[in-house]
C-alpha cells in the first residue's frame, strides 16, 4: 500500500468521529424542520434586556470551546495519523483499539442523539416563555406586577401577576406544531393549528393530554399556600395556562384560563379571583421580590 493511500486512510479513521457525530446532527436536524416547527416567530418576539450580549456571551464561549477542541487535535492529530500509517505499513492493524474505538465512537453518536433532542425541548420551551414575557409587558403596563422563574420546592413558577384583581400563577407550555397538521386543521377550521379544552382535556389536532392542566393548578396551590403562610394573610393564587402560538378554543368550560399567549393582557384584568388592597399587594410583591433573589443576595 502506498504512503499517499495509508495517509487518507489514516486521516479518514480519524476523522471518522467527527463524521459520525456530524451525521446524527444533520438527519436529527433534517428530521425536526421536516416535521415541526416552533408555535411563535423568535423573529418577531421583543428583545429582553442584555439579549445582544447574552447573544455575544454564548458565540464566545462556543468560539472558547472550538479553539480548546483545535488545539488538541493540533497536538494530537499528526501524531495519531503516524501511528495509525505505521501500524497499516507493517501489516499489524490494532484491532482491539478499533473495536473500542467503534463502541466508544457508537456511545458518542447516542449521547449525540439524546443532548440534540434535550436541546430541542429546551429552545421550545424557552422560545414559549419569551413569548409569554413579551406579552406580560402589557400587564405591567396595566399596574401589574410580574415577576418570572420563581423558584419553588423542587420546581419553578414560570411566570407571576400580581394585581388588585389576585395572583396569577401562570404557566407557560410550549408544543410543536406538526406539519402534518396543518393542512386539516385550516381546511376543517379555518384556523390553523388549533387547541380546544373539553371535558378535562387538552386536544391538540393529533394528541390530546391533561397533565398540563393537573400541573398548573398544583402550582397555583403551592403559590397559594407559600404566600399565605408568607404574608400572615389568606392568599388566592388562580392557575393560569398558556400555550403561545396556539389557536386556543373551549367546548366546556375550563377550571380556569387556558390562553394563546396573545389574550393574556385582555383576559387577565377581567378575571376576579380576589379583590386586594395596595397594602396587600405591596406585601405580596415584596415576598416574591425576596424569593427571586439569588442566595447570595439573600444571605447578605
Amino acid at each position: 500500500m502506498t504512503s499517499f493511500i495509508s495517509s487518507l486512510l489514516s486521516v479518514g479513521i480519524l476523522l471518522s468521529s467527527m463524521f459520525v457525530t456530524l451525521g446524527v446532527m444533520f438527519v436529527l436536524l433534517k428530521h425536526r424542520d421536516r416535521t415541526v416547527k416552533l408555535p411563535v416567530d423568535r423573529e418577531q418576539l421583543q428583545r429582553i434586556p442584555a439579549f445582544g450580549l447574552q447573544q455575544e456571551i454564548q458565540d464566545l464561549q462556543i468560539n472558547l470551546i472550538a479553539s480548546m477542541l483545535m488545539g488538541v487535535l493540533v497536538v494530537c492529530l499528526p501524531f495519531a495519523i503516524n501511528s495509525i500509517q505505521a501500524h497499516i505499513t507493517v501489516g499489524k492493524f490494532p484491532w482491539m483499539f478499533a473495536i473500542t474505538s467503534m463502541i466508544g465512537l457508537s456511545y458518542c453518536g447516542y449521547k449525540t442523539w439524546k443532548n440534540f433532542s434535550k436541546l430541542t425541548k429546551l429552545r421550545l420551551g424557552h422560545t414559549a416563555e419569551i413569548a409569554t414575557a413579551n406579552e406580560l409587558i402589557g400587564l405591567q403596563a396595566l399596574g401589574y406586577q410580574v415577576f418570572h422563574d420563581i423558584q419553588a420546592d423542587g420546581f419553578n413558577i414560570n411566570h407571576l401577576a400580581i394585581g388588585k384583581n389576585g395572583v396569577f400563577a401562570i404557566e407557560t407550555k410550549g408544543r410543536h406544531k406538526r406539519k402534518r397538521d396543518s393542512k386539516s386543521t385550516s381546511a376543517t377550521q379555518g384556523k390553523e393549528y388549533q387547541l380546544f379544552y373539553k371535558d378535562g382535556r387538552l386536544c391538540f389536532p393529533s394528541w390530546t393530554e391533561t397533565k398540563p392542566i393537573e400541573q398548573a393548578t398544583r402550582q397555583a396551590t403551592w403559590v397559594s399556600q407559600w404566600l399565605t403562610k408568607a404574608t400572615g394573610q389568606p392568599v388566592f393564587s388562580s392557575p393560569v395556562l398558556v400555550f403561545p402560538g396556539w389557536y386556543v378554543t373551549s367546548q366546556t368550560r375550563p377550571p380556569f384560563p387556558i390562553l394563546n399567549h396573545k389574550q393574556l393582557v385582555k383576559t387577565i384584568p377581567a378575571v376576579r379571583t380576589q379583590t386586594l388592597s395596595q397594602q396587600q399587594v405591596d406585601a405580596i410583591v415584596y415576598q416574591v421580590a425576596q424569593r427571586c433573589l439569588s442566595k447570595s443576595e439573600v444571605g447578605k
